[in-house]
């Protein structure tokens, strides 16, 4: 077997060649990797060699690569799982997979779960996909902020352990906190770009709250979830009270 990374990259290439249970060697441009059915035994990449190598070699977009079926490796310096090695790999390299703020999650395979070393964090995330939840919805739940979930989330979904279900941008529940200065409200800017990718452009949100409708100017701001920024002055200009919850929506 051989081609290049124009459509599958070594990632995808080792994690089907380790579902198989293939034993042999691919081999890229100044690397390879040797596997003993479908686990790695041995890489080295320009002088590289065991993780490191395995590593680089994992991080390449673009060149050719051979699978040659039935080489053996005459050294081992790699232990374990591919699994293992792509979980930690894919903690650094910029190989996740595109989730949105309203996209539902759900556990894919739980039985490989068992097998993997997951940090606290994602084993902790795991736990709580039994059921289809939403990404804002478990950042409510978690504690942790959008963009750390849409990134932890983005790795274990890459290895196939979470299931993503892609949802279009809809009315959001959000809680109404106080913007520390002057200026228009603020949401977070990862909502902003699902609304504004869905709708097109748009500088107010609709806000619904005891049965009324406003309509408040915004513009995004990184790391806020689920939180409508409002300053002191709008908040009493529109009557709204710090900690209450509102249904908001893009208005356009």
């Amino acid at each position: 077997m051989d081609g290049d990374f124009s459509l599958l990259g070594p990632i995808d290439l080792l994690q089907m060649l380790s579902q198989a249970r293939q034993t042999g060697v691919f081999q890229v441009p100044g690397g390879k990797v040797f596997i003993d059915e479908g686990n790695p035994i041995h890489a080295e990449y320009r002088g590289r060699s065991g993780p490191d190598g395995l590593y680089q070699i994992l991080a390449l977009k673009e060149g050719q690569f051979r699978f040659l079926k039935g080489e053996v490796a005459t050294k081992e310096t790699l232990v374990g799982t591919l699994d293992n090695y792509l979980l930690q790999a894919l903690r650094y390299l910029d190989s996740r997979v595109e989730i949105g703020p309203f996209d539902q999650l759900m556990v894919a395979d739980s039985q490989r779960t068992h097998s993997l070393t997951l940090s606290p964090d994602e084993h902790k995330l795991i736990m709580m996909l039994s059921k289809p939840i939403s990404v804002i919805d478990l950042m409510g739940q978690t504690g942790m902020t959008l963009e750390a979930i849409v990134t932890l989330v983005g790795h274990i979904a890459r290895l196939g352990l979470v299931r993503v279900i892609h949802r279009t941008p809809h009315t959001v529940r959000m809680r109404v906190e106080m913007l520390l200065q002057e200026g228009i409200s603020r949401i977070d800017a990862m909502l902003h770009k699902a609304w504004k990718r869905q709708f097109g452009s748009f500088d107010a949100v609709e806000v619904s709250v005891d049965g009324r409708n406003l309509r408040i100017p915004v513009e995004p701001a990184s790391g806020l979830g689920a939180q409508l920024l409002v300053s002191p002055e709008g908040l009493m200009f529109y009557n709204l009270h710090v900690g209450s919850e509102v249904l908001v929506w893009p208005a356009i």
